[in-house]
């Protein structure tokens, strides 16, 4: 498909009629339209959307595409019209396509009315213009550039992220290289169990009436093929699971592996801190203890040398010392007026009893500082006792002491050295966890794997032994015995189909990984490559130490991978792939389509500015731009010399742009 010309009729800022001419010629196949931000470009990408699809995405009053100035400018009953143009050659056929909408003006409000159908023409042979009729449109529209593919190739960079990780690439890709004609033509045959297709429409009109075994072994094909069917999905999603994980399994071993130094400083560095932590709770123990014993104890052991001074002194006092120890004079007294003692002799004025306690008194206090002296050496002895081993006590403790804030303080100084080795790299923890869950995962589902192939396999004998049974109970109708034979060719070639089907999506992904590796490497400036997986998921791996691991995207280089991954697209369509799944070759070629880009280089570096146009024009058979003038600095010395035609946006308001 080639796009010759668009011309807009008030279409948003594009006040009047504006008219863009692109450059068809092969040598010189780029079209560029210059203009800042707010000029426009998106504004003329929408204009293919709206044209084509009837779909246009802009952030402020999307429904509204009437050029403001024009509705100031309307009064009531006045009618104004939006109209876009485009012109397109496509498979040698020149077809124009226009869209127009009405919008009146009622009680001083502007509205659009509901959008009709485009209208689309197209050039006889003989030069003469043929309407597409009405109910045809869209298909003859969808036919030149499905709309599912649009985004490809209608390009607003600054609008989309990633277009190689979206969800429904995989079918663009396969609509994209011809596979969907295999595809569809494998749906249509279908089996017995899809009652609508061609093969489930010969089973259904088997003569099976009045034979009950027949038709139950029709529904039990059915049935089995219907669960294979199912099966079939939840295997092939399970087989992209386990390439997912084995993936992201090698991708873990070679991290962890060329990074064990900094897991065992991290293993290393977390039993520092396990037993640092441990240390202290020690040290606020021993700590706790010290204190706690030098308040109970601290008195007597600094008292020391004034008690052996006072000890000293009693010592040297002359004092007698007879009386019995801790006897008082009351008790004395009460002895006396009790009249017996409490051996049980009696007491009374006169007998020996009496005269030994009235002697006695004479040694009590307060008549004896003998028995005072006595009993306050006692107290000394006794107040002495605890400071003999509160030093040791106490010694022992600060030592214990002293070592647990050695220990933490060697211990913090090595954490620091360790942290200060590990700054900056990657926490293997994390990674050695999601390892672990990696190989769970991936022995699930080898597990599922290997029992959904299992219950194929079940089934697949069900439905063998059961076609048996089937065909031989109906093969004794002549009219059943006709349909037999084009059952078993329909089946042949249904089979044949999804072989050449599995061999040529797998050779088509391997091309197209070869052919966007190629395409990347002459745009990005550094040491990557892509990867392409089951689902045209598109991920970008580096080398590390001769391993490829998985790297994190910058905004350049997704740019540079979406890129890649479009022009890797259209230069396979373009080169008209063929296959050989028969005798005669099977033709998978697709239309080569044109790539009509928003603000392609946003967020690209001038290196990759440069080496993307110079790429593009030599790959796509047809490249439009809409460029700021910023980008273009950097991409017009390469891309000069392939430019057929360029404009100008000359931003005349916020609501009106002209274009030359």
């Amino acid at each position: 498909m080639l796009i010759k010309s668009l011309r807009m009729e008030n279409f948003r800022q594009f006040k009047g009629t504006n008219r863009v001419e692109f450059s068809c010629d092969p040598k010189k196949n780029v079209t560029i339209v210059l203009g800042d931000n707010t000029f426009g470009k998106t504004t003329l990408l929408q204009a293919f959307n709206w044209c084509f699809y009837g779909v246009a995405m802009f952030d402020q009053n999307p429904d509204n595409l009437l050029n403001l100035e024009v509705a100031s400018e309307m009064l009531n009953g006045d009618t104004r019209m939006v109209e876009v143009e485009i012109i397109v050659i496509h498979d040698g056929t020149e077809y124009v396509i226009t869209r127009t909408q009405r919008y009146n003006c009622n009680n001083g409000k502007v509205r659009g009315e509901v959008m009709p159908q485009p209208k689309v023409s197209y050039k006889q042979p003989d030069g003469q213009t043929e309407s597409v009729k009405a109910l045809q449109v869209n298909n003859v529209i969808n036919n030149i550039l499905p709309q599912d593919l649009s985004t490809y190739f209608f390009f607003d960079t600054e609008r989309v992220n990633s277009i190689s990780t979206r969800r429904d690439v995989a079918e663009a890709v396969k609509g994209l290289l011809g596979l969907t004609i295999l595809d569809s033509a494998i749906k249509h045959l279908g089996t017995r169990s899809t009652k609508t297709s061609v093969i489930g429409k010969y089973y259904a009109s088997m003569d099976t009436d009045g034979d009950s075994k027949a038709q139950d072994a029709l529904r039990r094909i059915q049935a089995a093929e219907g669960k294979r069917a199912a099966i079939a999905e939840q295997l092939e999603e399970c087989k992209s699971q386990i390439n997912h994980y084995e993936g992201r399994k090698e991708q873990l071993d070679t991290i962890l592996r060329d990074n064990q130094t900094t897991a065992t400083l991290q293993k290393k560095k977390e039993d520092l801190d396990r037993r640092t932590a441990e240390e202290r709770k020690a040290l606020d123990s021993t700590m706790a203890a010290f204190f706690r014993e030098f308040s109970q104890g601290s008195l007597a052991f600094f008292a020391q040398p004034l008690l052996a001074t006072t000890g000293a002194f009693l010592k040297e006092v002359k004092v007698d010392d007879k009386g019995v120890r801790d006897l008082t004079k009351p008790t004395i007294e009460e002895l006396i007026k009790r009249g017996r003692c409490i051996c049980g002799a009696e007491i009374h004025e006169g007998n020996d009893a009496y005269q030994h306690l009235m002697a006695e008194l004479a040694y009590v206090p307060p008549e004896s500082i003998g028995n005072t002296v006595r009993h306050y050496r006692d107290r000394l002895n006794s107040f002495s006792r605890p400071a003999e081993r509160i030093y040791d006590s106490l010694s022992e403790r600060y030592q214990s002491i002293y070592r647990s804030k050695t220990r933490i303080q060697e211990w913090e100084d090595e954490l620091t050295e360790i942290s200060s080795q590990i700054k900056g790299k990657e926490n293997m923890k994390q990674y050695e966890a999601e390892l672990v869950d990696v190989k769970s995962r991936l022995r699930e589902l080898n597990v599922k794997k290997e029992r959904l192939i299992r219950d194929d396999a079940t089934e697949k004998r069900d439905i063998d032994q059961y076609k048996k049974v089937y065909d031989s109970l109906v093969a004794v109708s002549g009219k059943n015995k006709e349909i037999m034979t084009l059952i078993e060719y329909a089946e042949g070639i249904h089979d044949w189909l999804v072989e050449t089907y599995s061999e040529k999506e797998s050779t088509i992904r391997e091309s197209l990984e070869t052919k966007v590796n190629d395409i990347f490497e002459k745009m990005y400036h550094g040491h990557r490559r892509v990867v392409i997986d089951q689902k045209y998921q598109v991920s970008l791996l580096t080398t590390i130490a001769d391993k490829e691991i998985a790297a994190g995207e910058s905004e350049g280089s997704n740019r540079v991978k979406n890129f890649a991954f479009i022009a890797g697209l259209v230069a396979l369509a373009k080169e008209r792939i063929m296959t050989d799944g028969s005798e005669n070759g099977f033709d998978l070629s697709s239309e080569p389509y044109p790539l009509v880009m928003d603000a392609p280089f946003s967020n690209a570096d001038e290196t990759h500015t440069a080496n993307i146009s110079k790429v593009l024009p030599e790959i796509a058979e047809q490249v439009i731009m809409f460029v700021m003038h910023k980008d273009w600095r950097y991409a017009e010395p390469v891309m000069s010399h392939r430019v057929g035609q360029q404009y100008q946006l000359n931003k005349v308001s916020e609501t009106y742009t002209k274009l030359q």
